[in-house]
């Protein structure tokens, strides 16, 4: 079975901007795929080329098997979408919306959708909170029989308790074998509900892991209190690096394994240990260090 998504060495500028260079990715069908980066790495224009709003300068991409340029009408109807800033007309209520792409595409789950996430389909959109304008971008990209669910930043302005409802609905679509492909800046929701996580730095892919690969990073971070002072020049050991440093407390970033330092502490009346693993976030910004 061919990838939900395979992209292939795209490159993408805007004048002397390049926005994409050389970007290779795959994501398997069935899972909660995390697209991480910080704004201006090139997260969105590699959505938007996905779904042929703009076009690569060179590379391909394909979508279920079909090419993402020339297959897109067709795409159009089996993957759902989720812009960052959803285009919705101001006049028009969330039910208009709703009626108009569901005549296209077919209504599918909107009315199970609308009653849990308690959108008021009434009112017009210029009346609705950014909060309720995410709720019916949601209920709009899960319209029809989607397979594939691209989102950009889905969690935006949603309330805490909502958020974990997407967490759920999205769950769910993959276990029945929906691929969920979407972008964040939140850290924790994508090692709550991801699979797998790709990184991207300045328009290119710096890590493409298995969730549980990234969790488990050889990575830690120890803190330390021992009754005598810490020779700084002891901890210029492989691996490690001193984060904070006052006489009688240490606090270590370590890369590898663990012996050494253990062995170096032992030299000391230590007063108080502890080692954590590495979170996605560690990992995150070991990655764009």
């Amino acid at each position: 079975m061919s990838a939900a998504i395979h992209i292939s060495g795209v490159t993408k500028t805007f004048g002397a901007k390049t926005a994409l260079d050389d970007v290779s990715l795959e994501i398997p069908r069935g899972q909660i795929f995390g697209f991480l980066g910080p704004n201006g790495a090139g997260k969105t224009t590699a959505i938007r080329c996905l779904m042929d709003f703009i076009r690569p300068d060179a590379g391909s991409m394909t979508i279920l098997g079909k090419d993402a340029r020339r297959d897109s009408p067709a795409l159009k109807h089996v993957v759902g979408y989720l812009s960052s800033e959803a285009g919705l007309h101001p006049h028009w209520t969330a039910k208009t919306h709703i009626d108009f792409l569901g005549g296209i595409k077919g209504r599918g789950r909107a009315d199970e959708l609308v009653k849990l996430l308690e959108l008021d389909t009434g009112r017009k959109v210029s009346d609705l909170s950014s909060g309720n304008r995410q709720k019916l971008a949601i209920v709009l990209a899960f319209l029809g029989r989607p397979e594939l669910l691209i989102m950009d930043e889905p969690t935006r302005a949603l309330d805490p308790l909502l958020q974990n409802q997407l967490y759920r609905l999205l769950k769910d679509f993959a276990a029945g074998g929906g691929t969920v492909f979407f972008s964040s800046h939140n850290l924790s929701e994508v090692q709550q509900i991801c699979d797998g996580v790709a990184v991207i730095k300045d328009g290119r892919i710096v890590a493409a892991e298995a969730m549980q690969d990234i969790l488990n990073m050889n990575l830690h971070s120890v803190k330390a209190t021992a009754k005598e002072p810490f020779r700084l020049e002891d901890f210029s050991l492989k691996g490690v690096e001193v984060l904070t440093h006052n006489r009688h407390a240490v606090s270590l970033k370590v890369s590898g394994n663990l012996d050494a330092v253990m062995k170096l502490l032992a030299r000391y009346h230590v007063t108080d240990v502890e080692i954590t693993h590495a979170s996605l976030e560690d990992a995150f910004m070991e990655y764009y260090s």
